[in-house]
């Protein structure tokens, strides 16, 4: 008769099993710390190259505020000659003439870039900003933006309004000769000519004078309310580019 062994099985002790569960612990362990080791350095990285990207739409804002503010800067005081002049001294028709197509081409709104922080937002990217005042700045930054669609629309009404006065009162054909396509470094632009001469005007009706009047004083109060609230964030903008670049080391 056969006579079958059993295969010995050597039974582990408490140590035994006590390390490889320290074992599968730490193995648990350090993949979680890796992941985690992982996914920080994903996000430092990120958040590094968006407010890289948003330094540049700041600076690209404040060169468009800065050169819009002058523009309209000056355009205001040309409107403030137009109107002294039509009130007082329509002799010199020419000057008029050209003030008065000047301040229309030269007349800005302001249109600020919030790409970067519509994407951080959009992609819940702005919660890994740090500190917390940092990010309470850039909110407040993009938020107080919301001031300009109201009064950019409101300015663009006006220009339109100065457009229709200007047609009972200027001729349109001297305006015609006025404008001229000059080539430039990078292709073409648009130049203006005062007339020659003393160009008649359509109407001496003092009603018809004052309403192109009216019309400037109109786009200039809009205008100068708009420029106020321009350099308000010009200045905000470019304090919070240095804040970005003292906090992320960004050049």
């Amino acid at each position: 008769m056969e006579v079958h062994h059993h295969p010995h099985v050597e039974k582990k002790n408490f140590k035994e099993y006590f390390l490889e569960f320290i074992m599968i612990f730490l193995a648990v362990t350090l993949g979680f710390f890796a992941e985690n080791l992982r996914e920080y350095f994903k996000d430092k990285s990120e958040i590094q190259n968006d407010m890289q990207s948003m330094v540049a739409d700041l600076q690209a804002d404040v060169s468009m505020y800065n050169y819009y503010i002058s523009e309209n800067q000056l355009s205001d005081r040309k409107i403030d000659t137009l109107i002294t002049l039509l009130k007082t001294n329509r002799s010199n028709s020419s000057d008029i003439y050209f003030l008065a197509r000047y301040i229309t081409a030269s007349n800005n709104t302001y249109t600020p870039s919030t790409k970067t922080f519509d994407q951080m937002k959009s992609s819940a990217a702005l919660k890994l900003i740090e500190p917390r005042d940092l990010l309470d700045s850039i909110s407040d930054y993009y938020q107080s933006l919301q001031w300009f669609p109201g009064v950019n629309t409101l300015q663009n009404e006006k220009l339109s309004e100065v457009h229709l006065a200007n047609s009972q009162l200027f001729d349109g054909y001297v305006f015609q000769k006025m404008f001229e396509v000059v080539s430039t470094k990078f292709g073409a632009k648009g130049n203006l000519k005062k007339p020659e001469g003393n160009p008649a005007f359509l109407s001496d009706n003092l009603n018809v004078i004052n309403s192109v009047i009216m019309a400037y004083h109109y786009l200039f109060s809009v205008t100068e309310v708009n420029n106020k609230g321009a350099v308000v964030r010009y200045e905000n903008a470019k304090r919070l580019i240095d804040l970005l670049k003292k906090e992320y080391k960004l050049q």
